[in-house]
């Protein structure tokens, strides 16, 4: 039941945590629907994934894009994914990889409130949902990659398609934190890349998985984790 009684709760919080429950319920049940409804990607626009074309000559130069910027067709059609992924940011998403295969990424944990105030990156537009991070373009960025692999610079080519980003940064200043990203995303306690150090190449990990597959938190640092095992044991004695 949803009686004040029953949940130990003040009637009017408890009204609020319904309709909040509700329209939850509610925002999921359409953007699922808009999800099943999705055209299917531009295929034909789509590049290529032959690794040994694309890698050649990766280990004189280290970091350089080994794709092109994507078309505007395309671009248009992860603007699209990139919205229903950020209307449920609780669930994890299935982005079109540049190469055309469906690639996952994890739900975001601990995403606040939905009016919470939005924190100021220079990369990042003012108007954007108030749970886009610099991290979560990164990891959108990532799980694109053709054949899930590519250098730090296709990563970098590949976020400049989000419709959050602003658009007037320069190469530089992109390279600088999309590498500072990749290095925390790969100290996750489930991390969703991995660096080959042999090829200089940047791996995503998580494109085949199912929702439930990921941990109950996999996109908290293992410092963080750490961190609350701490307190908690604090807490407790």
């Amino acid at each position: 039941g949803t009686s004040p009684e029953a949940w130990g709760l003040p009637h009017r919080l408890l009204v609020r945590l319904v309709d909040c429950f509700a329209n939850w319920l509610k925002i999921g049940q359409e953007t699922l629907q808009e999800i099943g409804s999705l055209p299917a990607p531009p295929m034909i626009l789509m590049q290529p994934t032959d690794a040994e074309v694309r890698f050649k000559g990766i280990r004189a130069q280290r970091s350089f894009s080994t794709i092109r910027p994507s078309c505007d067709e395309v671009r248009a059609y992860f603007h699209r994914e990139e919205t229903l992924r950020y209307l449920i940011p609780d669930r994890a998403f299935s982005y079109t990889a540049l190469d055309g295969r469906k690639s996952t990424v994890a739900p975001l944990r601990c995403i606040g409130k939905p009016s919470a105030k939005i924190r100021d990156h220079f990369m990042l537009k003012h108007n954007r949902p108030p749970h886009v991070t610099i991290l979560c373009l990164v990891r959108d960025a990532a799980a694109r990659l053709p054949g899930s692999i590519g250098t730090r610079a296709d990563v970098c080519t590949l976020i400049r398609d989000s419709q959050f980003i602003v658009e007037d940064i320069s190469d530089f200043q992109v390279n600088q934190v999309v590498s500072g990203a990749l290095d925390r995303l790969h100290y996750e306690l489930d991390p969703c890349v991995q660096f080959d150090r042999d090829r200089h190449l940047w791996v995503y990990l998580h494109g085949e998985r199912e929702e439930e597959e990921f941990e109950n938190d996999g996109t908290s640092s293992r410092k963080n984790w750490k961190r609350q095992g701490e307190m908690l044991e604090r807490n407790l004695s």
